[in-house]
């Protein structure tokens, strides 16, 4: 539908219905609706739900699907009328660049009774208004809340029609509120309960299948598993899992190998250590055993160990001074290591600069011991 420009459409009796609606004022609009027709941008305004009904019930509406360019801001809230010059609304206009539905309208202000007028009068809830989603420009108006999200869920909203790609700027709350909308919702209960009812039966094999299924039949992107995987926000990496394919398992394992090594910036095993050590301490249903992630820090520790003995060895103080600076991370952990240093620090000939660092590294950090005894 052609987008209608308020500069272009303002007459004088349709500022003179704007005043009405901008005044809420039933009575008048009556009067009104008996002389002329409504103008379409008038559902576009955030008037009572009783003036919408009027509207819609006395107007030959085609559609509510429709876009309002401008609208608003053509009204001089100082002065609480609108203006009448034109090159004042022009820059009103080139200021503020709004571009609004009636259901978005009515979504913005929460007026819940009058958008699900709308809706079951018509008004699409995937209807785009400037090229975006509600949904989308909502978050971006900082609008967007759980109740609102909620009553669009109740109301037909579904990740079936709304690809869950666009909710990678979403908080969590939203992503998770829609999964679980669409996964595991009202038909495929329907559908359990239609089993159980008629006395179905059905293999544990089959169940599994159904259930992976159902869990399977919305694909989360690569980007959203990146992005909590390289925010260290494991939990919510957790939940995306609980809907990847059981049966590529091993394919999720490699693909977090992978982005844990392309996470490591500063080349120093980090986002290994904290992702494992989340393995290690808590319980969780991502495919890495506790063994596993013990084993690799195991590893990670003992490479450094090695590292650092090579760095005294070499008597080398600027690199190791820059090794403990990038794994300061893991200094309590190459602590066990003390005693093996030491001797190592006693039989070759260490420089004074080489001790006074490793003294700082686990003397100063650690309370019960002093000086280092040469």
């Amino acid at each position: 539908m052609k987008r209608m420009h308020t500069e272009d459409i303002l007459t004088e009796k349709q500022r003179s219905v704007l005043e009405i609606l901008k005044k809420n004022n039933i009575n008048k609009l009556k009067d009104f609706i008996n002389n002329m027709k409504i103008p379409l941008y008038s559902l576009s305004l955030n008037c009572s739900l009783d003036i919408v009904k009027l509207i819609i019930n006395n107007c030959n509406y085609s559609t509510l699907n429709y876009e309002v360019e401008y609208l608003y801001h053509l009204y001089n809230m100082r002065d609480n009328k609108y203006t009448n010059v034109l090159n004042n609304s022009k820059e009103l206009i080139d200021r503020n660049n709004y571009i609004k539905s009636p259901l978005l309208v009515s979504l913005e202000s929460s007026d819940f009774q009058t958008t699900e007028f709308l809706i079951n009068k018509g008004a699409n809830i995937y209807y785009r208004v400037n090229g975006k989603n509600i949904l989308e420009i909502l978050r971006e108006e900082n609008l967007l809340t759980i109740k609102k999200l909620n009553f669009l869920l109740k109301n037909g909203f579904t990740l079936k029609k709304f690809k869950i790609e666009l909710l990678s700027n979403f908080e969590f709350k939203y992503i998770k509120m829609c999964l679980e909308n669409y996964v595991f919702d009202t038909n495929f209960i329907k559908y359990l309960l239609n089993l159980y009812k008629n006395k179905y039966s059905i293999s544990k094999r089959n169940f599994n299948h159904i259930i992976n299924s159902e869990k399977n039949k919305v694909e989360i992107p690569r980007n959203l598993y990146l992005e909590y995987l390289d925010k260290k926000e494991y939990r919510k990496l957790e939940y995306l899992f609980k809907y990847y394919d059981s049966s590529k398992t091993a394919k999720f394992k490699d693909f977090i190998l992978f982005y844990l090594n392309y996470f490591d910036r500063k080349f120093n095993k980090k986002p290994f250590y904290d992702f494992f050590n989340f393995i290690i301490n808590n319980d969780t249903i991502l495919p890495f055993t506790k063994e596993y992630a013990i084993k690799e820090i195991e590893i990670i520790i003992q490479n450094k160990q090695i590292k650092m003995v090579q760095l005294i060895k070499n008597n080398d103080t600027f690199k190791l001074e820059a090794f403990v600076k990038k794994n300061n991370y893991i200094i309590n952990d190459l602590y066990s290591y003390k005693n093996e240093i030491l001797k190592l620090i006693n039989e070759c000939n260490t420089s004074p600069s080489v001790v006074y660092i490793i003294q700082n590294i686990f003397f100063n950090q650690n309370s019960n011991d002093k000086t280092i005894n040469n």
